[in-house]
């Protein structure tokens, strides 16, 4: 009896890994928003990952992927905006004061991050 038991804890813990794995392995990534450029300005991340992005800008701002797939309202200076990553998400974002023709762009990268990130 007790070998089926822990036979059966094995299974349950091995299917619990499996299943829940992304979850666990998935991190947050900090973007601050400049007023001319995003630091930093190429994300490394996976699937599940989360990248958090903070107004540091003198003035309001957007964030959004280039195809409109996301967008953030206008955040304030020190405001957040919290946007999850899954394989389709565009591999460029964006931002703007909303005012047009002032906009700069950052990269998300599925690659492995170089060495020293």
């Amino acid at each position: 009896m007790p070998i089926t038991f822990h036979k059966a804890a094995a299974a349950f813990a091995a299917f619990t890994l499996a299943t829940s794995g992304t979850a666990v392995l998935a991190q947050t990534h900090d973007v601050m928003i400049l007023d001319q450029a995003f630091f930093p300005a190429v994300i490394y991340v996976e699937t599940g990952d989360t990248i958090n992005f903070t107004n540091s800008a003198d003035g309001s701002r957007i964030v959004k992927a280039p195809d409109e797939s996301w967008t953030s309202e206008p955040l304030s200076t020190g405001s957040t905006f919290s946007y999850v990553v899954d394989s389709a998400s565009p591999l460029v974002f964006a931002s703007s004061t909303g005012h047009g023709g002032d906009g700069y762009e950052g990269t998300i990268s599925f690659d492995e991050p170089p060495l020293g990130n």
